[in-house]
């Protein structure tokens, strides 16, 4: 998810400038070839994300297994999303640093991009709230979620 999420927002740049391309509407070879160009634009945007993302995603199932071994599981809906918002981001800041330490030890120019560290981070936050709820049922016991009024396939306590 850490990987695959962020990709997505890759796609309104290119829709933007798939719709302001005049070629697309003159010539019908160009306009065929709009699906293959979205892919292009789907695939670099992938690559472009997969080492910070894999590593958030990594960090943020490590983090997610530390809390939920030395707290156990959390009662209601809004602390499980606060949760997974604060792991989330925390990996993300994690992903960060590593990648501008990397970027600081290949000896070329350390220059902080302020807004894809942003978005890191808050791609981190949203990707850990939709991480959550799988943790909970791969990490906490079955019986111990029943026990707090939760239904057998659900991954959400329900509001106290």
């Amino acid at each position: 998810m850490f990987v695959f999420l962020p990709t997505l927002v890759a796609l309104p740049g290119w829709l933007r400038y798939e719709a302001s391309n005049p070629l697309n509407f003159a010539d019908a070879m160009v306009t065929l070839f709009i699906p293959i160009r979205g892919l292009r634009a789907l695939l670099n945007a992938f690559q472009a994300g997969m080492d910070a993302g894999l590593l958030s995603g990594l960090m943020d199932g490590l983090l997610v297994y530390a809390w939920f071994s030395s707290r156990g599981d959390v009662a209601t809906r809004r602390q499980r999303m606060l949760v997974g918002a604060s792991l989330g981001a925390a990996a993300g800041v994690f992903a960060v640093v590593v990648v501008l330490a990397i970027q600081a030890f290949r000896g070329g120019q350390l220059v902080i991009p302020l807004v894809p560290i942003a978005f890191e981070i808050g791609s981190g936050a949203v990707c850990g709230i939709i991480a959550i709820p799988a943790a909970v049922r791969l990490l906490v016991p079955r019986d111990a979620r029943l026990r707090t009024g939760q239904r057998p396939g659900s991954a959400m306590v329900p509001r106290a």
